[in-house]
């Protein structure tokens, strides 16, 4: 409908002005939501930055004193009475308490003899200790370093005999000499010192003491980690590594790279599955840590978006560097928050946009209540008128059906009524004073009679047919049958229905095979309605064929399954106008007669078994003079008939 047939000028105005005010309201809402949006982001990520250097710091000063407690312990069990005494039962006993009270990274404390054999292991169990007694271990570096130098030795990540990482930190068994010295504190991994400094003065001195072996300090790297991520709150969502002084990763949650060297083709081509700004960015971290230098930078984690806190630590034992520690904290609960920001601010927008479109629906709703009331009565009256058309449209059916059957029945009954008639009369006459009963019937006259009831019974029963149709109560007793014979059937019937004076002849072309031998045509159908329908295509093409005419029957298998009855005639063919509406009810034409039941019945029968009728002039027709073609299918059957 047009605008202007609904708007007044106030209406307009009105319309206008609460677009103007949601659309106002909605941008200053979305502008002040985006604006706080950015704010509580850029605050959460700038506290994750803050909680990531102050959780770098602490982890740091975590490895720095778990390594000295195990350094320190390491030193004192190098120099207790028992070990330097040789004192094997109570030097069990030493290290097994040392174990115990060396906090919570320690695997074991091991003592190796000045030949690199095993003593003892500590919480060793005696069958174990029967087996790895003596072992050798003079060729491990750990047991080299210090043999050779006197000093304290850190180890890079080893995989050790059962194929466990670990770190170790060992000490020399240095029988002290008179004067007393005290070892250089410990070279952490890659560096050397061969100084001892003294006690008192910590001035250099050379005095060494004679090598009798080492203790050993063996660290689990997955403990040692686990550790390390204990200390971190789940809340953050953060990832700790470790590395020693040479950039060989100690520890790392892809446990594939510990051992490898943060520098190494392996670990530079995992840092290559993220943008070239990222890998830049965490090599140049890694060696500002290595350097002994503190940072942290802002990355990008993946092709998502989401970006991270690279924060980086050296770790220095007795001011010297062991390694260095880092952290990736991540942003994503910043950016959580801040999608649930803008989430909540395109509610507030969407609010707003409801509260102005329900208001502007409200003013629709009001202004077309009465057009559409208006519309509503016309389009009742409209229904109303289609109706009625309907309604006449099928009185007019009905009248015309009426019409129909009352020709189709007197056509019939005439003849049949005067015969009686004359055959009563007959009898009157002949039995007129001489007592006779009986009238003589001619075969002719019976005959009559015979055909006439017949086209009664087959008018009733077309009748009674198409009310069942319509009513879904059409019944079939289905079976496998050949319909080969029934088309010999109907033919043997059907030269009852050629009249008596004029010649048709009906010919039959089965389905053959490659030689030319008929075959079976194999249906799963009802006997006798597939008799009535091809009757009723005979019955059709007798009618509308000329004297002398021909009416062709054939009967094919089909590629997809089915199989198909055609009966062609040549008589005047299909009109135009009759065609489109063949197959449906009182379609009548050629003037011929019927009730124009036979087709739909037909059709009906066809469809219920499955399968498709249809109806289509002949190729060679001219001027709708060469006849026309009914087919229908049905589908094949797998079995024998019964």
């Amino acid at each position: 409908m047009a605008l202007n047939k609904i708007f007044s000028r106030k209406n307009v105005f009105l319309v206008v002005l609460i677009v103007v005010v949601a659309f106002s309201l909605s941008a200053l809402s979305y502008q002040q939501s985006s604006h706080i949006s950015q704010q509580i982001e850029q605050m959460s990520t700038s506290d994750i930055r803050s909680n990531a250097d102050i959780q770098t710091h602490d982890l740091a000063n975590l490895v720095s004193n778990e390594i000295s407690h195990v350094q320190s312990v390491s030193q004192m069990l190098s120099k207790s009475p028992p070990i330097q005494g040789g004192d094997f039962e109570k030097a069990k006993e030493t290290l097994n308490q040392a174990e115990d009270s060396s906090g919570r990274i320690v695997d074991f404390y091991m003592w190796l003899d000045k030949d690199g054999r095993l003593v003892w292991l500590s919480k060793m169990n005696q069958t174990a200790y029967q087996q790895y007694k003596d072992f050798d271990l003079s060729y491990r570096l750990y047991f080299i370093h210090p043999r050779d130098t006197h000093e304290v030795y850190y180890s890079s990540v080893i995989d050790s005999n059962d194929r466990i990482h670990r770190l170790y930190i060992s000490y020399p068994i240095l029988k002290e000499e008179a004067g007393g010295t005290i070892l250089t504190p410990a070279s952490p991994p890659g560096t050397s010192s061969s100084t001892s400094v003294n006690s008192s003065s910590g001035e250099n001195n050379a005095t060494q003491g004679q090598f009798e072996g080492i203790i050993v300090a063996g660290i689990r790297t997955d403990i040692f980690g686990k550790l390390l991520e204990g200390q971190i709150s789940p809340n953050l969502q953060s990832q700790v590594g470790l590395l020693d002084n040479r950039g060989i990763i100690l520890y790392s949650n892809h446990t594939e790279y510990m051992g490898k060297n943060v520098f190494g083709y392996k670990f530079q081509s995992f840092l290559g599955g993220f943008d070239a700004e990222t890998g830049r960015a965490m090599n140049e971290g890694f060696k500002a840590a290595l350097a002994g230098n503190s940072g942290s930078r802002d990355i990008a984690m993946g092709g998502d978006g989401n970006k991270a806190t690279f924060v980086y630590k050296p770790i220095i034992l007795d001011g010297k560097q062991f390694g260095a520690l880092y952290v990736i904290a991540s942003h994503a609960q910043a950016s959580d928050t801040a999608a649930l920001v803008n989430a909540q601010k395109n509610l507030s927008t969407g609010v707003i946009g409801v509260i102005g479109a329900s208001a502007l629906g409200i003013i629709f709703a009001i202004l077309l209540w009465n057009k559409r009331l208006e519309e509503t009565v016309s389009a009742r009256t409209g229904e109303l008128k289609t109706a009625n058309e309907q309604l006449k449209a099928h009185d007019k059916m009905q009248t015309e059906f009426v019409n129909i059957a009352a020709h189709e029945l007197r056509t019939p009954v005439q003849p049949i009524v005067g015969m009686i008639d004359m055959l009563k009369y007959r009898l009157d006459s002949n039995g007129s004073g001489n007592g006779k009963s009986r009238v003589e019937v001619t075969e002719e006259q019976l005959a009559l009679m015979d055909r006439n009831a017949r086209r009664l019974q087959k008018l009733s029963s077309e009748i009674l047919d198409a009310t069942r149709i319509e009513a879904g109560t059409l019944r079939l007793d289905m079976e496998v049958m050949d319909i080969n014979d029934k088309v010999r059937s109907v033919i043997a019937d059907a030269k009852s229905m050629v009249p008596s004076d004029q010649s048709i002849d009906i010919q039959f072309k089965p389905a053959t095979d490659d030689s030319g031998r008929p075959i079976p045509l194999l249906v799963k159908a009802d006997k006798l309605r597939i008799f009535q329908v091809i009757s009723n295509l005979v019955r059709n093409a007798i009618k509308f064929s000329a004297e002398g005419g021909v009416i062709t029957i054939t009967t094919d298998k089909r590629e997809d399954g089915y199989a198909i009855v055609s009966v062609k005639d040549q008589g005047a063919g299909i009109s135009a106008e009759v065609l489109p509406r063949l197959f449906t009810k009182f379609s009548t034409d050629r003037e011929r007669g019927g009730t124009g039941l036979g087709l739909f019945i037909a059709k009906n029968i066809v469809e219920a078994h499955g399968g498709r009728i249809w109806a289509e002039n002949n190729k060679d027709n001219k001027d709708g003079e060469r006849g026309a073609t009914f087919s229908f299918t049905l589908p094949l059957a797998a079995t024998k008939p019964c």
